[in-house]
């Protein structure tokens, strides 16, 4: 566990906030594909009706997916319509998603006034979902307030940051006006299910990893990345291959012709007379 002492804050407002370039082209991709999501009701109520068991299966499938696409896209663009924080001079404004013990954000928002007396510091923890098959690295940044609450700004990817929310850098900048220190509790194994599910951890998964688990985990990620892209490939070539085995021969003959097409079906056009 690190702890670095904070600086001397700035004395100027600072303010983040999505962009409007970002908000309308949120805005825009979502109302493009909400025609098309709202078609799949009447499309799959056709297919029950007509008793077409695999199409709907189908169709349903598609619709689930549908679902938590659109679902994702609302929510980045709530995220970008609300999602407010204000460093002022005594106090910090924060308007977050609502996260229930986890990165799973809900569809509310937490809108508070926290003066910075009130904050006793803020923490940093970095997250590791999964591992067997494609771990997820999370970095969580925390208000912890002096009345026992906690309020978490969001997480972030380390490997590929969100330059409009660098929400480690909020809780950098907060922890300076409110002069408290900065604690990191390093890397940590979170259960997928315990967080959808708003399950708290364990002391045991609030137990830093090592260095070596660390890079098991890396290892068996580059792995199993190595083999599910060879067996994509693999299945793109059997795909193709598959295609060409089954094809007639009358279907090549075309790519080795040359000059016009003649049909033998087509009467030749009368001779004129002399």
């Amino acid at each position: 566990m690190a702890v670095s002492n904070a600086s001397t804050a700035p004395p100027e407002k600072r303010i983040w906030q999505a962009s409007g370039g970002r908000r309308l082209t949120l805005s825009f991709i979502f109302l493009i594909l909400l025609p098309f999501y709202a078609s799949i009701g009447p499309m799959l109520y056709q297919r029950v009706t007509r008793g077409l068991v695999t199409d709907t299966i189908w169709l349903a499938l598609l619709g689930l997916a549908f679902t938590v696409l659109m679902a994702l896209i609302l929510h980045e663009l709530m995220n970008s319509v609300r999602t407010r924080i204000e460093l002022g001079d005594t106090t910090v404004n924060v308007t977050v998603p609502a996260f229930k013990n986890g990165p799973v954000p809900l569809f509310r928002f937490n809108a508070r006034q926290i003066p910075y007396g009130d904050i006793a510091g803020v923490d940093t923890r970095c997250e590791v979902y999964g591992g067997t098959l494609a771990p997820v690295l999370l970095k969580s940044t925390r208000l912890n307030l002096a009345n026992g609450d906690k309020v978490i700004l969001g997480y972030t990817d380390p490997n590929d940051p969100d330059a409009t929310f660098p929400y480690p850098d909020i809780g950098a900048a907060i922890a300076a006006r409110a002069g408290k220190p900065i604690v990191d509790h390093g890397i940590v194994h979170r259960s997928v299910g315990k967080r959808i599910l708003g399950v708290a951890s364990t002391a045991g998964e609030n137990v830093p990893l090592d260095a070596a688990t660390i890079e098991t985990i890396n290892r068996t990620h580059r792995r199993n990345v190595r083999a599910v892209v060879a067996g994509l490939a693999l299945m793109l070539v059997a795909g193709i291959g598959l295609d060409f085995a089954t094809a007639s021969r009358a279907s090549f003959a075309e790519f080795g012709a040359f000059g016009p097409r003649v049909d033998a079906n087509v009467a030749a056009p009368p001779a004129k007379k002399r």
